[in-house]
């Protein structure tokens, strides 16, 4: 057998290091975590985020600026909180405008550091937002609830799925999930994640909204955990969607779930398409959310329901 050497020195691999090395868990790490949370919190807590660590390092500084004593800074008052913390302002800003200057070793070490820690600071602010606004998002609402009714004399449920932007996402896909506890033959409880089919799960535009319907026939894993009552606590559905943004060019992902709580038995969405007499069609997307209860899709209090099924708008 041929034998290949890419070092004539081979390094001595510790087993022990490289195993540990294998189950360590990168996603533990606290800056993972807090990188992750900036990127997915609101604007509103980001920028307040930024803004609070701005006001605080100057404050710090300003502090370690009167530690140094009198006259470490011209043209400040002694003792005067409120100049260093202008003068500190000043410096990690870069502006200078040369009426404040630091006298000594102490205050321009600091002043040193203060400099440097502005360009960072504002590097990484200016990094972050970017990665911000880049970031592609779906864009896609889910139904506060998903509803059981009949459907073509099937029990079926149902959700909806409504795109909040104007551009089109193309190629989008649907998968409805159960996830469930079950016990084994040797009483260790384990979590199961089982597929449930729709009627249509793939759309190659979506545009404005989707109906999913899932058959909770014979079949169905989600018949018997919808008929007893006494095991709703160990279930919920998981719905994922993915697709292509026409506008941003990117894949995107959104998932909901359903608790079981949030299905309604018996009940049915009011119909977001309105039939005109001259056989055109009028869509009221604040219908979206709204529901009633029945046990037919054809009469929900009053008002006539058209179905479309395999098509969305």
């Amino acid at each position: 057998m041929r034998k290949f050497h890419f070092s004539p020195n081979p390094a001595r691999i510790n087993l022990e290091e490289y195993r540990a090395s294998l189950t360590r868990s990168a996603v533990a790490r606290p800056e993972n975590n807090f990188y992750h949370w900036l990127l997915g919190t609101s604007w509103a807590s980001f920028l307040l985020l930024v803004i609070l660590v701005y006001l605080g390092t100057n404050l710090l500084f300003a502090f370690a600026y009167l530690a140094c004593g009198p006259g470490a800074i011209t043209n400040t008052k002694s003792g005067s909180l409120i100049d260093v913390f202008y003068f500190s302002v000043q410096t990690m800003a870069t502006i200078g405008y040369g009426q404040m200057t630091p006298v000594g070793h102490w205050p321009n070490s600091i002043v040193t550091f203060e400099a440097f820690f502005g360009i960072v600071y504002s590097a990484l602010t200016t990094g972050l937002a970017f990665a911000r606004f880049t970031r592609p998002t779906a864009g896609v609402r889910f139904s506060k609830v998903a509803v059981v009714g009949n459907h073509d004399g099937t029990r079926t449920l149902k959700f909806r799925v409504a795109n909040d932007r104007s551009s089109h996402i193309v190629e989008a896909q649907l998968r409805l999930w159960l996830i469930a506890e079950s016990m084994t033959s040797e009483g260790e409880r384990y979590r199961r994640s089982v597929e449930l089919p729709l009627h249509r799960s793939e759309s190659p535009v979506f545009s404005l909204t989707w109906t999913a319907m899932h058959s909770l026939d014979e079949t169905s894993a989600l018949k018997e955990y919808l008929d007893n009552s006494a095991m709703e606590q160990q279930w919920h559905l998981l719905i994922t969607f993915t697709g292509y943004h026409e506008s941003l060019a990117n894949q995107v992902y959104a998932r909901h779930v359903y608790l079981p709580r949030d299905v309604q038995q018996n009940a049915t969405f009011v119909d977001i398409v309105t039939v005109l007499p001259d056989g055109g069609r009028v869509i009221d997307l604040s219908n979206f959310e709204k529901w009633v209860p029945n046990t037919s899709d054809k009469l929900a209090g009053g008002i006539y329901e058209i179905s479309f099924p395999n098509h969305h708008y």
